[in-house]
């Protein structure tokens, strides 16, 4: 009876030691892959606020260019000299401020409805596998973002053909996001640009020349036929 007794006891005793070291076992591996998912999830948070803050701002500006209907005359003034070659080009501050304004406010506006993203990471991805087999399971994840909203205006000038410009008004949008996530918050930046307005100006100065030295007859003719002119 005594014997049967230590036996039950020992028994017992090996079954608790068994579940104290798988308890051990899993309560390092849960450490360790929180301390893996930790990075990894603050890479995949980054890139689901950016296409989230992208999205939004595409989607704003287009909304608001379409209330706004600028044309390119109404905020750019081509000023040219008697021969009608442009001078200069002049942005009217007025009207490109409202523009600005008008634009930013509809992207905060619309920002304003995404301050939770919600975004998931395969497991095994804590350990560097990214296999497209091995992308089950996912873990969901949710992160709070704060979205600043900073705007400028930019000028893009190419050549569009013999003496033409291709002249683009850009409204150039940083969006500063702050995300809180695993382990502290971080901050991610994203840029984007838009297109404003554009136009081609036709017999714009051009921006260098060239000096024939030595030339043949042929080469003059050339030349000529192109209403060119040696300099003197």
């Amino acid at each position: 009876m005594i014997q049967k007794r230590r036996n039950i006891r020992l028994r017992i005793s090996r079954i608790l030691i068994f579940i104290l070291t798988i308890s051990l076992i899993l309560s390092a591996f849960t450490v360790y892959l929180d301390f893996r998912l930790r990075a990894v999830v603050k890479v995949f948070a980054k890139s689901a606020v950016k296409t989230v803050v992208t999205n939004c701002a595409n989607k704003a500006s287009l909304k608001a260019l379409g209330e706004l209907g600028i044309d390119y005359s109404e905020i750019a003034k081509i000023s040219r000299n008697e021969a009608g070659l442009a001078t200069s080009v002049e942005i009217d501050s007025a009207t490109a401020n409202m523009v600005k304004s008008h634009i930013t406010n509809e992207i905060a506006k619309q920002l304003e409805s995404h301050e939770k993203v919600n975004f998931s990471v395969p497991l095994f991805a804590a350990f560097g596998i990214y296999y497209t087999a091995l992308k089950w399971p996912r873990l969901n994840y949710t992160v709070h973002i704060t979205t600043t909203v900073v705007s400028d205006f930019k000028s893009s000038f190419q050549g569009a053909g013999i003496n033409q410009v291709l002249h683009q008004i850009m409204l150039t949008v940083g969006l500063e996001s702050d995300v809180a996530v695993l382990g502290g918050n971080t901050e991610q930046l994203t840029t984007t640009s838009f297109i404003i307005a554009e136009t081609v100006i036709v017999g714009a100065v051009p921006e260098a020349f060239t000096s024939v030295g030595h030339a043949t007859d042929e080469v003059m003719e050339d030349i000529f036929d192109f209403g060119a002119s040696l300099p003197q």
